[in-house]
């Protein structure tokens, strides 16, 4: 009986000592997740007067005489113990943002990091209300080509960019194309769409911005550019280059325009 209560009082310590060194030990790291908030409530289609180099012949082949199903999306991205929100949306009246993060838990307040694949109004409109940060003290983190080509535009194209950028000034990060940012996430150039037009990879995770606009035709036929690409020639270089990429590495993609559910695994070649 005594060697039966040495024994379990053995147990008892190591038992003791384990509990001790997981509390004092790594905390148990969380899987990574990604959550699509549909900013725009859908369904949305694009029409043909958006891509007006694809040949009616071709349009009608791929069944797209209502358009192309879209989205207007940004992303929830949490990992290594961060919650990360890429892209915010248009700030407009019918826009979700909010609403979403609340089911999220996430509270404007409480959220400290956002990363921006660039500075189109429907990607940093939910930044402002009335002129004023949205997020209080979030660190903004964005591609130092974007920021600088926005800043030295002139006229109204750029007085939304140029707000976004002063209203969070004290909290501006401006990184180069390949930089890893916090959480892992790995930026990558995709230029063409906007001067800086940046993706960011997580593991198996890539959220591609616009780099796709229309999914049922730039997956097959990535050679066409929406109106909306500002440099045609370069966004269709980074357009072939990153979907053979994701290909390559069977990456799922994430886009801030392709339809529900917001993603979307390119076939093999």
């Amino acid at each position: 009986m005594k060697k039966l209560c040495t024994i379990a009082a053995g147990l008892l310590v190591l038992t003791a000592c384990a509990q001790k060194h997981q509390k004092e030990g790594t905390a148990r790291q969380e899987p990574t997740t990604i959550t699509w908030i549909e900013d725009k409530p859908g369904p949305a289609l694009q029409p043909h007067t958006l891509y007006p180099e694809v040949p009616d012949s071709l349009w009608d082949a791929l069944g797209l005489h209502e358009g192309v199903p879209t989205s207007m999306s940004c992303f929830l991205l949490r990992t290594e113990g961060k919650t990360i929100l890429l892209d915010a949306g248009l700030g407009a009246p019918f826009s979700q943002l909010m609403p979403k993060l609340t089911e999220q838990g996430v509270t404007p307040e409480e959220l400290r990091l956002i990363y921006l694949t660039h500075l189109h109004p429907d990607h940093i409109g939910g930044l402002l209300k009335d002129g004023q940060a949205v997020f209080p003290k979030a660190e903004v983190y964005v591609n130092r080509v974007e920021a600088e080509a926005w800043l030295a535009m002139e006229g109204d194209r750029s007085k939304l960019a140029k707000s976004v950028l002063q209203a969070y000034n004290s909290r501006l990060h401006l990184f180069e194309a390949g930089d890893t940012l916090e959480g892992g996430v790995v930026s990558l150039a995709a230029y063409g769409h906007t001067p800086g037009h940046t993706v960011f990879q997580k593991d198996s995770i890539l959220v591609i911005a616009d780099l796709v606009h229309g999914a049922a035709l730039q997956l097959e036929h990535p050679e066409y550019c929406p109106t909306y690409d500002m440099d045609p020639d370069a966004a269709r270089a980074s357009r072939l280059r990153l979907l053979q990429y994701a290909r390559k590495n069977h990456l799922t993609m994430y886009g801030m325009h392709l339809p529900a559910p917001g993603s979307i695994k390119p076939a093999r070649p």
